[in-house]
């Protein structure tokens, strides 16, 4: 607050002491800091202000996106910030030799071919925590925290029994791990998970067949297939394009890029469970209300517009041959492409100072 003081001249100035703002207006400051480094500098000003703006309880964060390196042997990271449409740099040793899987919060995975050692990574505060390897041959899929405001961690391993067999006849299953789990929670039967689009979901895993187009959701408490879901009506499944999945706003979407259209366009629909006492059914939506959908590797993440100043909601933000960023007005139909710095771009990385340790 302004604290009169005397001048030379015997006029009385105001000066601030920054140090004695009250607490809640410092957090409210804090809260509107999207891109994290200006959320780190504000921290560091003295202890006061660290002491309104705790990690635990960070501002809203838009995505990076990680510039995709061709050597992999080394430490040096960079990231886009759509938020501040800046470049930041970082070190991270652990990264050294490293493949990385997204998108995800907070963490993303990692995985040694030399050693086939996987842990989870927190770029920014270098944290790691180590996956027990899986007792069987299998193809890797990665699914981070349920939502935005967190939920668990869960590691997904489409596995085969017999890589010589052929995709279409082998036997299926898919492994669970979830960080401080003493081993791997394996379910059999389920569809084929590779190279599929799947999400997490409040204890509920949902798989999309490629082959099929059937949704397979599986209660991990016990292990059964829970539902069976239909494709949805008028798709079909040689039709060329992507499918994704997301969970946005308590709902599981799955959409469909169409590539041979001349402009860019998706199609929409939610998992609708009715009352819970009839069959989950695809329905078709065309708006997304608030909501904003990072798409990347069949997968994505979904965050709130009104969180963001200048960001508008019921659009997709996707990566065209891995090069382009585009945004996909979902209202209108239109794509813009968007400016990125990276000649090549890797996974979205919702960046975090919050540890595992923190949370749980």
């Amino acid at each position: 607050m302004p604290n009169p003081r005397s001048s030379t001249d015997g006029v009385l100035s105001h000066e601030r002491n920054w140090s004695e703002l009250p607490q809640d207006i410092l957090h409210l400051f804090a809260k509107k800091l999207h891109d994290i480094s200006d959320f780190i500098r504000f921290r560091a000003v003295c202890k006061m202000w660290q002491f309104s703006a705790p990690v635990t309880d960070p501002p809203p964060q838009l995505p990076w996106l990680l510039e995709c390196n061709i050597e992999k042997n080394t430490n040096i990271i960079r990231f886009y910030c759509l938020s501040s449409r800046k470049v930041h740099t970082i070190t991270c040793p652990a990264s050294n030799g490293a493949w990385i899987y997204g998108p995800a919060c907070r963490y993303l995975l990692a995985s040694h071919s030399r050693n086939s050692q996987m842990y989870l990574l927190n770029l920014l505060t270098h944290d790691q925590i180590y996956v027990p390897s899986v007792n069987a041959n299998w193809c890797l899929e990665y699914i981070g925290p349920n939502s935005i405001e967190g939920g668990d961690i869960v590691i997904v391993s489409g596995i085969a029994k017999d890589l010589n067999m052929e995709r279409t006849t082998r036997p299926n299953m898919i492994a669970f791990w979830r960080p401080k789990a003493d081993d791997w929670v394996y379910v059999e039967g389920v569809g084929r998970p590779f190279f599929g689009s799947n999400v997490f979901y409040r204890g509920q895993f949902f798989s999309n067949d490629k082959v099929t187009g059937i949704t397979n959701v599986v209660d991990i408490a016990t292990k059964k297939l829970a539902y069976q879901v239909a494709p949805p009506d008028g798709t079909k499944e040689d039709t060329k394009g992507c499918t994704y999945m997301v969970e946005s706003g308590g709902k599981i979407l799955k959409l469909f890029q169409h590539y041979e259209a001349e402009q860019c366009h998706f199609d929409l629909h939610y998992l609708y469970f009715g009352d819970g006492g009839g069959k989950p059914c695809w329905v078709k939506i065309t708006d997304i209300g608030d909501q904003m959908l990072f798409l990347q590797n069949h997968s994505g993440l979904s965050l709130r517009a009104s969180n963001f100043v200048g960001f508008k909601g019921n659009c997709i933000y996707f990566l065209k041959d891995w090069r382009y960023l585009c945004r996909y007005d979902i209202g209108d139909g239109t794509t813009e492409v968007l400016c990125c710095p990276f000649d090549s771009v890797g996974p979205w990385f919702v960046p975090s100072l919050v540890k595992l340790s923190d949370i749980n």
